[in-house]
């Protein structure tokens, strides 16, 4: 299989700087010569995650996590490697070719593989059977609404018809039941297999990545019960995880320096009707984290747009609140009509809708109306809590002009007169937990951490490594020391975030990162530790085997044998004599 070069991932990740990426995800507060954290895997309450940005790596005291930068993200987003890397790229600016992007195509998991190999069938036919004669009144009831050949081709939109013909379809492209079950086309009933967007218009929704993963399907026959279903979730298909149109609109997002954010698929191609192609939904009002965050990836305005009804409303405060922790900025759009786009287009014309998107507010604006709403301010403890919730807003503001001026605002509304520096709350002492990394418990065992330790920092230490010892006892550390010898064959230094991506074994890895900050590690490589530690190995090499011989004599009776065992440990005691004396 095909591989990114040791070399570009390299040069993706030191230009990708750890506390960077990691502050996309948790907030970061900075510590001695780092920052720490609280976890994100594990259930932590108290900052116990530390990042170095010297070694650019990170390292959980409680839970022990650790690794580099592309190693975070991987576990963070239960991606693959290749992903990671790939996503790590993107936010360092690190232009990579689409033939290496292609390569997540080649780790992606098999049954998730199926699932695109399934949907793409599935918009083939449906894309196929829109254009028929039996879907004429479909047809034109798209070209009723607006949606025109090409916003139809670009969409990949579509028509499943009425009984069972995809699965029929689908058996003929063999396909098996469970791929299609499991895809989440078809379901299994008492009486057989059944379509489960029958007589339905599908829309396609993809991945970042542009991988078809699911539908979102709106009823043709009014009198169905549901309006709008979607995919159920599936490996591929994980709604909280998806934003519709994203691999489309993030191109056009480098051109216009802005994303606008709708709740629905038929609500993007509102947008697009009108000429905005920057649009893309999050499926819903029920925004998630993961969702923000590949917003945030974008590194353009996001400009929220939700529906103007009271549910669209409440959702762009969840989702303000929910954007703010992980450090969004963003605007709202002013949607002072309460209709949802195609209504405006419907009720006001295509400029109406253009004009509503250009006219933002900011989020505290937003704020003080939502929050006039909600509390009611000739109530003193309500008006005290608009204060409070409001005032905790404005001091998050960067602006110190910003915080004035929202402050007198605050102010005329309440007639409490907050000054900034009574907005602030007090900072909790960050106390990192005392657990610690874990020390070496034997004489030996530190010995062997006192030469991985310079092996790490030096190749002198390498190679007085090769000449004077070549082996460790523990398991770990002497595969972590050939790891380290294979390492410098082909490298001048190590460094350990780059490293760190050689190794295959977790256990090895987390050794690398428990060594790595280590307290008691030299800076650089010192001879008489160095050789004092080759010793200390030599010698405790020297008593397991003696250990080892006095028990195999106490299970021989030979006179004979017992005579010859015990010449033997007094061989190795003076061998252990003259180690002793050269330390």
């Amino acid at each position: 299989m095909a591989r990114l070069s040791e070399e570009k991932i390299n040069e993706i990740r030191s230009r990708a700087d750890i506390a960077d990426v990691i502050s996309r995800y948790v907030p970061l507060t900075r510590k001695a010569r780092g920052f720490v954290c609280t976890c994100p895997f594990h259930d932590d309450h108290n900052p116990s995650m530390s990042i170095s940005t010297d070694k650019q790596i990170y390292k959980c005291f409680v839970c022990n996590a650790g690794g580099n930068v592309f190693t975070f993200v991987q576990n963070f987003e239960h991606i693959s490697f290749v992903e990671a890397v790939l996503k790590v790229a993107d936010y360092a600016g690190v232009e990579v070719e689409e033939a290496d992007r292609m390569l997540v195509n080649e780790t992606l998991d098999p049954n998730i593989a199926s699932i695109h190999k399934v949907c793409r069938s599935v918009i083939e036919y449906t894309n196929y059977t829109l254009a028929t004669p039996q879907a004429a009144e479909v047809k034109a009831y798209l070209l009723q609404r607006g949606i025109n050949e090409e916003c139809i081709r670009k969409f990949e939109i579509g028509y499943n018809p009425k009984g069972d013909a995809l699965y029929a379809y689908m058996n003929a492209k063999k396909f098996t039941d469970a791929q299609l079950v499991e895809s989440n086309v078809v379901r299994i009933s008492p009486s057989g297999m059944h379509d489960v967007f029958a007589n339905r218009i599908l829309i396609p929704i993809h991945d970042r990545n542009g991988n078809p993963v699911g539908f979102t399907a709106r009823r043709v026959d009014e009198n169905d019960e549901a309006k709008y279903i979607n995919t159920s979730e599936t490996p591929a298909f994980k709604k909280g995880s998806l934003i519709f149109n994203y691999h489309r609109a993030k191109v056009e997002a480098k051109s216009t320096g802005r994303i606008l954010i709708v709740e629905g698929a038929m609500d993007v191609i509102a947008f697009e009707k009108v000429g905005i192609h920057d649009c893309v939904a999050t499926l819903g009002t029920a925004c998630t984290r993961e969702q923000l965050m590949l917003l945030k990836n974008l590194h353009a305005k996001c400009v929220i747009c939700y529906d103007g009804d009271r549910a669209g409303i409440n959702a762009t405060y969840k989702f303000g609140k929910l954007a703010r922790e992980i450090g969004l900025h963003f605007e709202v759009v002013d949607n002072q009509l309460g209709l949802d786009p195609d209504e405006i287009i419907d009720g006001y014309g295509k400029d109406e809708l253009i004009h509503m998107a250009e006219k933002t507010i900011s989020w505290i604006d937003f704020l003080f109306r939502y929050l006039q709403q909600k509390y009611n301010l000739e109530n003193y403890s309500q008006r005290k809590e608009f204060a409070v919730e409001l005032g905790r807003e404005i001091n998050a503001c960067t602006e110190r002009f910003e915080r004035k001026n929202y402050l007198a605002k605050l102010f005329e509304l309440t007639q409490f007169d907050m000054s900034e520096a009574e907005l602030k709350e007090k900072k909790n002492v960050l106390v990192t937990p005392s657990i610690g990394l874990r020390q070496p418990k034997n004489g030996s065992l530190r010995a062997e951490y006192e030469i991985l330790s310079q092996m790490l920092v030096s190749l002198q230490a390498n190679n007085a490594f090769k000449d004077k010892l070549g082996f460790l006892i523990d398991e770990n550390c002497n595969k972590l020391a050939i790891y380290i010898i294979d390492y410098y064959r082909t490298h001048d230094e190590i460094e350990i975030a780059d490293f760190y991506n050689s190794i295959k074994e977790e256990a090895v890895k987390s050794l690398l990162i428990e060594l790595s900050e280590w307290e008691l590690a030299l800076p650089d490589y010192n001879e008489d530790v160095f050789l004092h530690s080759c010793l200390k190995i030599q010698a405790a090499c020297l008593e397991d085997k003696m250990k080892k011989l006095s028990e195999q004599s106490l299970k021989i009776s030979d006179p004979l044998e017992k005579a010859k065992i015990g010449d033997e440990i007094i061989q190795l005691k003076r061998q252990r004599s003259e180690l002793l004396k050269q330390r």
